[in-house]
């Protein structure tokens, strides 16, 4: 099939939807208030539904419609040991950072993650900032360009349209409401986007396995083709099984350490705003989990075979549903990803303008100009990485499961222990802070690259374990060294 022979209809529903989700984002815009927190924080006014809902779509993304999907058609019944892991993030998360971080930031006037640590562990530190900086540009670079990648597979799969021209099309959805509407626009959005996401998700399984002819049909199916997806361990035993279920489970390690996630708690209105969000979000995430992971195991005896099982969900709507109502479900993909990719762009840009930047230009003297100086510096800086990211995914198709994976490791275990210790230990000092940190992104790094120790188990297991022993030890040591002095 060709570009010429897609249904109009297709094309139509999904222009509307997405049409509607950048008129919301430029809406938003005519909100936005004079204020140094408001392009990146929404001047912290986020209720408790856009809290939610915005913290649970900018972590999920395509790596749920897309990623999950794809690796649960691929591993079978094995997949659902991620949900109780991203459960117990999502959990820990909400009940034991959520407020203690948005207290924390707004007494000290921190916009960013960075400036959290350097408020917290040393003040005017030059390595905490650079160090920071340099991980969050790094690692967020690398998972929004797995959302442009997911981005074009996805119009690949729907449109027939080149990959590249996909994610040159992904990017310009992203970039039409946050360049205007900042995190405002961004959070606004999300609402809608992480709404239709869980609809989708939790529709499709049903549609599919209708088709199939019941959940019976599904086993025997499956059990002919490949019985060992129906096994939990993927048909490992032993030690090896052991590690690919702690890896799976481990994935929700990485929660505390996402900067795109710990900014909606930053942002929060007040504490009642997080007493509330915290059911919302762990209802839609169960919700949306278990979806995606049904789906892909339905999409296995659908399809038989795919030469990317990450297409299976845009593929599936063009098959079963009418084509008005698949371009609202390829819709909701695509705005899976922007959901993600917006609030990576705005994490970055914000990092990078607001705690980099401002070390090599000369104040004004002027509020007012340095005021618009500033917003101006963040648009710019947004566009680039933007650009940057596109050049990234246009280079090659990759595994959104695992590139994405890679991506949440450095951050989670960079900075998950750092933040944790931060809030909750009293004595975690800066040298504690910044062991932490080098020791997760080192790990992280080195384990990925060696073959037999990435085969044992997810790289953030080890990393976030190691970092948070590095953090806890560091700050012992030398807060003895400190007293001995004294």
């Amino acid at each position: 099939m060709e570009w010429k022979d897609v249904d109009p209809w297709l094309v139509i529903s999904f222009a509307m939807y997405t049409s509607g989700i950048v008129a919301i984002g430029l809406y938003s815009a005519r909100l936005r208030k004079k204020t140094s927190d408001d392009f990146v924080l929404a001047n912290r006014e986020l209720g408790p539904w856009s809290s939610a809902l915005s913290a649970s779509a900018s972590s999920e993304s395509g790596w749920v419609m897309l990623g999950l999907v794809g690796a649960a058609f691929q591993t079978g019944f094995a997949s659902f040991w991620i949900v109780p892991g991203i459960a117990a993030g999502y959990f820990f998360n909400w009940f034991f950072i959520a407020e203690r971080l948005r207290k924390s930031t707004l007494e000290s006037g921190a916009v960013t993650l960075p400036q959290f640590i350097m408020h917290r562990f040393g003040r005017n530190s030059n390595t905490l900032r650079f160090l920071s900086a340099i991980i969050i540009t790094v690692a967020m670079l690398t998972y929004v360009a797995a959302q442009m990648n997911a981005a074009g597979k996805a119009f690949e799969a729907t449109f027939q349209v080149d990959y590249v021209w996909g994610v040159f099309a992904g990017a310009l959805i992203i970039l039409a409401y946050t360049v205007t509407g900042g995190f405002r626009a961004i959070c606004w959005t999300d609402v809608i986007q992480a709404s239709f996401m869980v609809i989708a998700l939790l529709a499709m399984p049903i549609v599919l396995l209708a088709d199939l002819g019941g959940y019976g049909a599904f086993l025997t199916e499956v059990r002919a083709s490949s019985p060992d997806l129906l096994s939990f361990t993927y048909g490992k035993a032993g030690f090896a099984a052991f590690g690919f279920i702690l890896g799976l489970i481990g994935i929700g390690f990485g929660y505390p350490g996402q900067p795109h996630v710990l900014s909606r708690f930053m942002a929060a209105r007040d504490a009642s705003v997080i007493r509330k969000g915290r059911f919302i979000s762990l209802t839609w995430m169960v919700l949306s989990y278990l979806g995606a992971v049904f789906f892909g195991l339905f999409a296995k005896a659908y399809f038989g075979t795919l030469a990317d099982p990450e297409q299976a969900l845009p593929l599936a709507c063009g098959d079963l549903l009418p084509p008005l109502l698949g371009g609202f479900v390829i819709a909701a993909i695509v705005s899976a990803i922007c959901s993600t990719a917006d609030s990576q762009l705005i994490v970055v840009s914000s990092t990078l303008s607001r705690d980099i930047w401002p070390l090599f230009r000369r104040k004004s003297g002027s509020a007012a100009e340095d005021f618009r100086k500033t917003q101006w510096t963040d648009r710019a800086v947004l566009v680039v990485l933007a650009a940057v990211s596109i050049a990234l995914a246009a280079t090659e198709s990759r595994v959104i499961f695992e590139f994405v994976l890679y991506a949440w490791s450095v951050l989670g275990s960079a900075f998950g222990p750092v933040v944790i210790l931060g809030l909750l230990w009293k004595r975690t000092n800066k040298a504690g802070a910044i062991a932490g940190m080098l020791t997760g992104f080192v790990v992280t790094v080195v384990w990925r690259n060696v073959p037999m120790l990435k085969g044992a188990i997810y790289e953030l297991v080890p990393a976030f374990i190691l970092a948070f022993l590095a953090v806890v030890l560091v700050s012992l040591v030398t807060a003895k060294e400190t007293s001995d002095k004294a």
